[in-house]
């Protein structure tokens, strides 16, 4: 967000017709043909207030406060909010600072409790996954494994199943087994089906990667988190039974080593292949529960703190674990931050949005039109499959009112337009596909609605986005009139200097002219000789383009104390240290002046002054250019 400046400036204070006393937002200042109202007033009054080291008096605020506005209206005047730029990054921000208020913060809340709740416990379960389908599309899927829990149900065996049915490539090791699991590891429809269905039971879930048949085999209090440092030895790709033998052989005699007393940390950063962890002297970052491969995670939890394990093996090769500490489940406090990040990686990050929706229908009377959908119905039964001919047949047949609320009614054609042509659905999955778009049109539409009327509904809302676009038009308008403007008027900087030279003075002198940098003497000589034989107007270009990387041409102006090189060569300083790829420096059209000589050896002063009288002369331009009047009698009701 860019920053809103406040410049001051008196103005005269002119009293006008006082609104009726039972206006509750009286307007406190108008400008041109434009009001500010008492509440936008306060509004920044009182957050400048609290800005400030020093309290400023009303008096003095209410000037700038008017001179910040005559800015504002005269960046209005000039179209600057009319620009496509404007208008993007205004509304962009405007929808961010919108979202607040379009989620049901009881959501929110109450999620993140459930989290909190569910990181006590870890589950473990088991899968058969089928691809993803849309959810309009999910009757094939769901038979499927419905017949699939059917022969569970009838004794087959759960991994076999998993083997021959599941797309999820790690059934063949695994054979569906996806052993402890605990809150944030997997889409939260998962989640929520493997806390929710009792040990021993099966559901059958979509998520985004596919569609499940969950069992759960187990539930069991959190084990926390565990912090371990470790040495590994990796198998090499392919390694046989021998070669396995020979690694188990090293990492005994490691072991060995570190019963002896040998530190771990620096026989890790000397033997561990782990290229993750081995700088670390092989420590690792906190896990928790399904964090690592099961055989790791079951070692280092049962570790006591300090003690090392025996080597094992995992699929990555041998590990020898230090633990280090470990530490239960914090409070939910401490969590909270957490879990709400996490919240907004899954499907919990929409569902606050969709229940405040849910509510803005009821308020808004939101009512599906029945007979689109019957019409849909028709042009179905019509067609033995989705395609392209379907679709258009579809969008010229249906012509009628799809939903309607607050005052909206919302044509058909707004949500069969969004149809793709391209997809393949069921003849049977026709339906829910409209109906989906029937809904995600309608949520789009309730919540565009919703934000257009935040500005009355949140006065804290409408005040903060006024705050943003003033900002806006302020900085672009002053850009335009003062800084750049005052960057780019080189005749004017060159002006101003002459006419305000005697301003500027130093107390020391400074070295003007230029170093030349190369990387020997010879080099030097060289450049010394083609400086003497050139002339100075195409000088620095030859140097550059005979010389190329083996030069460096600085122009210099700078006091003793703030150029190492100068001080060595200028004013009897020490030689440096050093100076870069180039060491050997000589100077070239120096000398000492006492005073500044041009306006580019005092441009930063010089510009911020011009820029200054711009600025002056901007704003006594827009007091005379708007009529500012200011109601005295609601004025004294600031608070």
């Amino acid at each position: 967000m860019r920053t809103i400046r406040l410049l001051t400036l008196p103005i005269a204070l002119l009293g006008f017709l006082s609104l009726s006393a039972g206006e509750k937002d009286p307007v406190l200042i108008e400008i041109g043909d434009n009001a500010v109202k008492l509440s936008e007033f306060e509004y920044l009054y009182h957050k400048n207030s609290q800005q400030q080291l020093e309290k400023e008096s009303l008096e003095d605020y209410v000037d700038r406060f008017v001179t910040y506005k005559l800015k504002v209206e005269d960046a209005k005047a000039a179209g600057i909010d009319t620009t496509a730029s404007f208008i993007k990054e205004f509304t962009t921000y405007r929808n961010e600072l919108a979202e607040p208020y379009l989620q049901d913060t009881t959501v929110i809340n109450a999620l993140a409790e459930e989290a909190y709740e569910r990181m006590k416990y870890e589950v473990s379960v088991e899968h058969i996954m089928l691809p993803p389908v849309p959810q309009y599309d999910m009757e094939q899927s769901v038979a499927k494994l419905d017949s699939i829990k059917t022969c569970i149900l009838n004794g087959e065996d759960f991994g076999d199943l998993a083997v021959k049915y599941s797309v999820d490539r790690s059934a063949v090791r695994n054979r569906g087994k996806l052993g402890y699991m605990t809150v944030g590891m997997t889409p939260y429809s998962f989640e929520k089906a493997a806390y929710d269905t009792p040990v021993g039971d099966m559901a059958i879930i979509r998520t985004e990667v596919g569609v499940h048949l969950i069992r759960v085999l187990d539930k069991r209090p959190a084990q926390g988190e565990a912090l371990v440092e470790h040495i590994l030895k990796l198998y090499p790709r392919n390694a046989n039974d021998s070669t396995r033998a020979a690694i188990a052989t090293v990492m005994d005699s490691i072991y060995n080593v570190l019963k002896k007393g040998a530190d771990f940390e620096e026989v890790a950063r000397n033997e561990s292949e782990d290229p993750g962890s081995a700088a670390q002297g092989g420590k690792l970052p906190w896990f928790g529960t399904g964090r690592m491969v099961p055989e790791f995670e079951q070692v280092a939890f049962a570790l006591a703190k300090d003690s090392i394990s025996k080597p094992f093996a995992t699929q990555y090769g041998i590990h020898i674990v230090k633990k280090l500490d470990s530490r239960t489940v914090s409070s939910f406090e401490e969590c909270r931050d957490n879990i709400l990040r996490m919240m907004k990686r899954d499907e919990r990050a929409i569902m606050p949005q969709q229940e405040k929706i849910k509510q803005l229908k009821q308020e808004l009377g939101y009512k599906d039109n029945p007979q689109f959908l019957e019409l849909v119905k028709a042009e179905v039964k019509k067609y033995d499959k989705y395609d392209s001919t379907f679709v258009s047949a579809l969008q010229a047949n249906v012509k009628c009112e799809a939903f309607s609320f607050a005052n909206e009614k919302i044509p058909s054609n707004e949500v069969l337009e969004k149809m793709n042509p391209k997809l393949t659905i069921s003849k049977d999955g026709i339906l829910g596909y409209i109906n989906t778009l029937l809904q995600s049109t309608a949520d789009e539409k309730i919540l565009s609605y919703e934000i257009n009327r935040l500005d009355d509904k949140y006065p804290d809302f409408r005040n903060l986005v006024n705050e943003y676009y003033d900002g806006m038009m302020l900085f672009e308008i002053s850009n335009r009139n003062v800084w750049d403007k005052a960057n780019r008027d080189v005749e004017g900087l060159e002006r101003y200097f002459s006419e305000h030279k005697s301003d500027y003075k130093w107390t020391e002198p400074r070295y003007k002219g230029y170093i030349i940098y190369t990387a020997n003497d010879s080099l030097a000589n060289e450049i010394r000789n083609v400086i003497n034989s050139t002339e100075r107007d195409s000088l620095f270009q030859t140097l550059r383009k005979q010389f190329k990387r083996d030069i460096r041409i600085e122009r210099i102006l700078a006091k003793k104390g703030e150029n190492p090189v100068v001080d060595e060569l200028k004013f009897n300083g020490k030689k440096p240290n050093s100076v870069g790829r180039l060491p050997i420096y000589f100077e070239f059209e120096g000398r000492l002046i006492d005073q500044p000589e041009e306006m580019s050896d005092v441009r930063g002063q010089v510009a911020s002054d011009y820029q200054n009288e711009l600025e002056a002369q901007w704003v006594a331009q827009l007091k005379g250019k708007y009529k500012v009047k200011i109601n005295k009698k609601v004025l004294k009701k600031v608070k």
